[in-house]
């Protein structure tokens, strides 16, 4: 009978782990999109208890796929581990007790209760499984910090230069540009999408830059201060560009002077004989030029008053033609690319390239042949005749009016705009939407907004500039946005994808 009793506990525990594990699935899901961060994955958890406290979840709930990496097998490890270990208490239990009779099957009970309130639980559980491997976590990354650390200092030796970019946004176009101008003239290796944090660019760094490469590209992240001057003193750059700064991860960095202080550690890790380039149309980074007394390269689309500037000719679907004043000649560019952002950007590039010689007539041939970044006003021609311009990456205000500047530029068709508005704007979110939602409404036909509340501010916006020709709809999903188009949408009409939020909202 003992046995048997035993067998039991220990099916009933086995249960229990196997539902505990189903459910964690989901929160871990979360945790590695919200970057294994325990105090954001607990604001999740508090701002999203219809998430975090519900057994209903939709198949189509996350975008991305649970990727299981060594660090997520970690937290499944640590998080069962804690699962188990309460488990675990009611078999030590009734090894010492001995229960018998009504007193065992009381006990049992009591295991399916614990094992009920655990499984509901298991966000909690997750958050405490983040915060006992945080420790070890900070052990592997530093290992693998200062082993990328050396590496690079090696490589340096042997004549690699590091280009380190930055900015609250435009660093991934900036680096896939600049990249594209350069590789067939010098190698070249530039991180990968999404590896711009100090473990990420770590990674890249041991496990894929090596000696034949003369340049390597670094995009650098961040959404805390410092983060920059950790990345800085890993790559050590030879030359920093600050693409735009801007109220972007205004949360997690708490005002705008943070961001531009955290922004411009790039400019302080630059050493003297380095280069450093600014865009000066922004005034963040002019103001912060001007107040510490630097002397960098600069770029310009609004003034002549800048090392090169351009002056925009000419946009459509197929791209834009811009004037190029050099200091040495003016020459007229062409580029597949769109948006006064992206011109900067590539101006950006090209003083760049100019520090490896490269000369005007290879910089030409290279713009004129430009791939679209994808994800970034990228122009999908659709066989159903819609042009779909892809900016999901996008979500900052700046980049936002550039998008619908752009959607504004097309002579025919309806414009359309599907967009779930922009967060990690802290106190300034609901301004900044409301103000889109009145652009929107003054530069588009129809407006799609994903998500009821979220768009709150935006519907505010599209509602009181009044524009009888505006249609506005708001939707659920992206796949009831998309459902709308056959009784909306015609061959010709522009649609325009502007942001796409992560599955954490």
């Amino acid at each position: 009978m003992e046995i048997l009793e035993l067998i039991l506990l220990c099916l009933v525990g086995a249960l229990g782990l196997m539902l505990m594990y189903i459910r964690s699935n989901y929160f871990i899901h979360m945790a590695q999109q919200i970057g294994y961060i325990s105090k954001e994955y607990r604001e999740w958890i508090n701002n999203h208890p219809n998430r975090a406290f519900t057994f209903k979840k939709s198949k189509d709930e996350f975008k991305k796929p649970l990727v299981y990496t060594p660090r997520v097998k970690r937290l499944i490890f640590t998080q069962m581990f804690l699962n188990f270990l309460i488990i675990a208490l009611f078999v030590v239990f009734y090894f010492i007790r001995k229960p018998d009779g009504i007193t065992f099957y009381l006990l049992l009970l009591a295991l399916v209760f614990a094992e009920i309130v655990m499984i509901f639980y298991q966000n909690a559980i997750t958050y405490i499984a983040l915060n006992v491997n945080r420790p070890i976590e900070a052990l592997i990354h530093r290992k693998f910090y200062k082993q990328a650390q050396s590496k690079i200092k090696s490589l340096k030796k042997n004549g690699l230069t590091v280009v380190g970019i930055t900015g609250s946004y435009g660093k991934t176009s900036t680096k896939m540009i600049l990249y594209n101008i350069i590789k067939d003239y010098i190698p070249t290796y530039t991180s990968p999408e999404s590896f711009n944090t100090p473990m990420g660019l770590s990674k890249v760094i041991n496990n894929e830059l090596d000696e034949t490469a003369r340049v390597f590209i670094a995009e650098m992240g961040a959404r805390y201060i410092n983060e920059i001057e950790e990345l800085a003193k890993l790559v050590k750059p030879d030359i920093g560009v600050i693409t735009n700064i801007g109220p972007c991860h205004l949360e997690t960095f708490g005002s705008i002077e943070n961001i531009i202080k955290t922004k411009f550690e790039l400019a302080d890790a630059v050493k003297k004989n380095g280069y450093l380039i600014l865009n000066v149309d922004n005034e963040n980074i002019k103001n912060e030029m001007i107040k510490r007394n630097l002397n960098p390269g600069t770029v310009s689309v609004k003034s002549e008053d800048a090392t090169i500037n351009a002056k925009i000719l000419s946009a459509d679907e197929n791209g834009t033609s811009f004037e190029v004043h050099f200091p040495e000649e003016v020459r007229v560019l062409k580029t597949p690319l769109l948006g006064e952002h992206n011109i900067i950007n590539i101006l950006m590039a090209i003083l760049v390239a100019r520090r490896f010689n490269i000369s005007n007539d290879q910089i030409e041939a290279a713009v004129s042949k430009l791939p679209q970044v994808e994800h970034r006003l990228n122009v999908i021609k659709n066989p159903s005749g819609l042009i779909v311009i892809d900016d999901a990456f996008n979500s900052n205000p700046d980049g936002a009016r550039a998008a619908l500047n752009v959607l504004n530029s097309f002579k025919s068709g309806k414009k359309v705009i599907v967009t779930p508005g922009m967060v990690e704007l802290g106190g300034m979110m609901y301004d900044e939407n409301y103000k889109l939602g009145q652009e929107i409404a003054r530069m588009t036909d129809i407006s799609i907004l994903v998500g009821a509340e979220i768009t709150k501010p935006i519907q505010d916006g599209v509602r009181d500039e009044n524009i009888e020709t505006h249609k506005s709809f708001v939707v659920n999903s992206l796949k009831e946005a998309t459902a709308l188009f056959p009784n909306l949408l015609a061959p010709g009409d522009v649609v325009l994808f502007e942001n796409d939020l992560t599955d954490i909202y």
